[in-house]
């Protein structure tokens, strides 16, 4: 199941519900990078971006996710390896946001007037550049498999926050009313 899938964007409404869910999965794994990235694999964080959408659709945040990890032994190589996996995910989607910003802007409906600084940002297209040099550069198996089992995590994060049988409750606008 995407994105798309679960939020559809045909209204102001659903595209609210796909931003919750990217500020709700987002958040922890931003808390992640920041606490365990080395500088280059430190992603810009999109939740602010997030909530800027949100509060001009006239919505509220919600809480985020109750947590994210990534299983890694705690060595500085293996802990960069992880990072460069959790950026990977992260930086990576910027390019299907694009692809959504696109279909907005296209689709003829309000969807186009919608806030996009989320989808629209440029910052994370100016990293998914820069750590493209480091995702196709020569690695070595433990630093390929720990990349590669950190951007699992980052996926199956986002998959437990999207998909109906979930062990984390699906956040929602009213749970942050309450």
């Amino acid at each position: 199941m995407t994105m798309h899938e679960v939020a559809g964007w045909k209204s102001r409404a659903d595209y609210a519900r796909f931003l919750s869910l990217q500020y709700a999965a987002r958040r922890p794994v931003e808390a992640w990078l920041d606490h365990h990235a080395p500088i280059e694999c430190l992603a810009p964080a999109q939740t602010p971006r997030i909530a800027e959408d949100l509060a001009a659709l006239g919505h509220d945040l919600p809480p985020p996710a109750t947590s994210f990890a990534i299983s890694s032994s705690q060595d500085d190589a293996s802990l960069a390896a992880s990072a460069l996996g959790a950026a990977w995910v992260l930086a990576g989607s910027s390019l299907g946001n694009r692809a959504i910003l696109g279909e907005m802007r296209k689709s003829g409906s309000d969807a186009a007037s919608w806030p996009h600084a989320f989808l629209g940002d440029e910052d994370m297209l100016t990293f998914w550049k820069s750590l493209r040099r480091q995702i196709e550069r020569p690695a070595d198996l433990a630093e390929v498999q720990a990349a590669s089992a950190a951007a699992k995590s980052v996926f199956d994060h986002f998959l437990r926050i999207v998909t109906p049988n979930r062990t984390e409750p699906t956040p929602t606008l009213a749970a942050r009313a309450s």
